[in-house]
């Protein structure tokens, strides 16, 4: 599978960009009301995986959750 950032996709590195992910998450579905984001792939597309755990996707769904309103559910 190739990733290609887009107008409602988004590409992190690692979960350590959380603060820019959220920014763009934001932005993206401001503009176009939906989106993805992926950790673990950099922005040329290259899949590079990271190791997630249970606490990992808990920090990243409340940083996406407390930042947006009105809500949205990530998943």
């Amino acid at each position: 599978m190739e990733f290609v950032e887009s107008e409602t996709l988004e590409l992190k590195k690692s979960t350590s960009e959380i603060k820019e992910a959220v920014v763009s998450i934001v932005s993206i579905l401001n503009k176009n009301q939906h989106g993805e984001l992926f950790f673990g792939i950099k922005n040329n597309g290259a899949v590079i995986g990271q190791n997630v755990t249970g606490k990992t996707l808990r920090d990243v769904s409340k940083s996406i959750a407390t930042i947006l309103n009105p809500k949205s559910i990530p998943i």
